[in-house]
C-alpha cells in the first residue's frame, strides 16, 4: 500500500513495514548506469505504530508550526484514504 511517493506499507508473516523506497542509479564497472530501486526497511507490530512512524518521519526537518500542521493534515488525509 503506497502512502506517498516514498513510502510504502508492506507485510511479512509477523510484521508491518514502513518501506522507504527511491530510484536511484548505481555506475557499473564499464561506466554505464544502471537504475534500481532503493529500500529501506523500518518493522512495526501492527499497522497503527507504522502509520505513527510514518507521520513521526513525515515530520522530521519540519521547520515551523505551520510547516507540521500542513504536514499533519497531509498524512491525515492520506491515511483517510487508505484502502
Amino acid at each position: 500500500m503506497e502512502l506517498d511517493n516514498n513510502y510504502r506499507i508492506v507485510y511479512d508473516e509477523n510484521n508491518v513495514i514502513l518501506q522507504f523506497f527511491e530510484q536511484q542509479a548505481k555506475k557499473q564497472k564499464d561506466g554505464s548506469l544502471v537504475d534500481f530501486e532503493f529500500t529501506e526497511n523500518f518493522y512495526y507490530p501492527n499497522m497503527k505504530t507504522a502509520l505513527n512512524a510514518f507521520l513521526s518521519k513525515s515530520l522530521h526537518g519540519s521547520i515551523s508550526v505551520e510547516a507540521v500542521l500542513q504536514e499533519i493534515r497531509r498524512v491525515e488525509s492520506i491515511i483517510s484514504n487508505l484502502k
